[in-house]
């Protein structure tokens, strides 16, 4: 919970053009204020057979999930792990989420186990590289890690970054908390930031009073950590009663 930057990116191109892609993106990302930017990294599971923990992030980061039907008419969502991954990643500014920019190749079909037969499923990935991500900002606006200015940097210069692959010969989708990604108002996104910020903190309140904050069973969140917390929380619980409840 909280507000996120989602994106997926898609491109018909063999592996040389999706590595030249790649390091299109990482080259633009360099030119932008982020607090980081990570090397490029390729990798195909063959080349890390004897290293399950990198093939495990590596699958991980270029995972994609189809919701396929079955036969006998079950839908189910499964994994995709990739064949070939080109990445970087991204630490936009103090308190935010890393972002992975990169591409990745996937089986045209996969084998999924129903009532102990197989089957061979379409991926509906052939002959394409794609990508899917998503990156929380939110927390690069907390008053400890510099506030909207830190937050700004953040969330504005990932969707630079995103206005940039946009361009590229890929099919690009965006899905903004803020609504940023569509209007570009920079005050309307601090509102968002601040309501955003109210919500998740009062819900965080709740849950704390309830399970307290112990490290293992208790409630653990950057938000509570907020110089402000309570003015936050009291924002948004005020904010919180004034929206309009199911069947009201």
């Amino acid at each position: 919970m909280g507000l996120s930057l989602g994106y997926e990116i898609r491109a018909a191109v063999s592996s040389d053009q999706a590595r030249e892609l790649v390091e299109q993106m990482r080259k633009v990302a360099l030119s932008l204020p982020f607090q980081e930017v990570g090397d490029l990294v390729e990798w195909r599971p063959e080349e890390t057979a004897d290293d399950p923990e990198t093939t495990r992030f590596m699958q991980i980061m270029g995972n994609q999930y189809g919701r396929k039907l079955l036969p006998g008419g079950e839908e189910r969502w499964i994994d995709i792990p990739p064949r070939h991954v080109v990445m970087f990643n991204i630490a936009p500014a103090d308190g935010s989420e890393t972002a992975a920019f990169g591409l990745a190749a996937h089986p045209p079909v996969i084998e999924v186990e129903q009532d102990g037969q197989t089957h061979f499923i379409e991926t509906d990935l052939a002959g394409q590289y794609s990508w899917t991500q998503v990156c929380k900002t939110q927390y690069a606006g907390l008053q400890q890690y510099g506030g909207w200015e830190n937050f700004r940097t953040a969330h504005v210069s990932l969707v630079k970054l995103l206005d940039f692959i946009a361009t590229l010969p890929a099919v690009l989708q965006v899905s903004d908390d803020s609504g940023y990604w569509t209007h570009r108002d920079e005050e309307q996104l601090r509102q968002q930031l601040a309501s955003w910020n109210g919500l998740v903190a009062a819900f965080a309140g709740q849950l704390k009073d309830q399970l307290g904050t112990n490290p293992e069973t208790g409630v653990q969140s950057p938000i509570l950590t907020a110089p402000d917390f309570e003015h936050l929380e009291a924002k948004g619980l005020t904010e919180w009663s004034k929206r309009p409840q199911d069947g009201g």
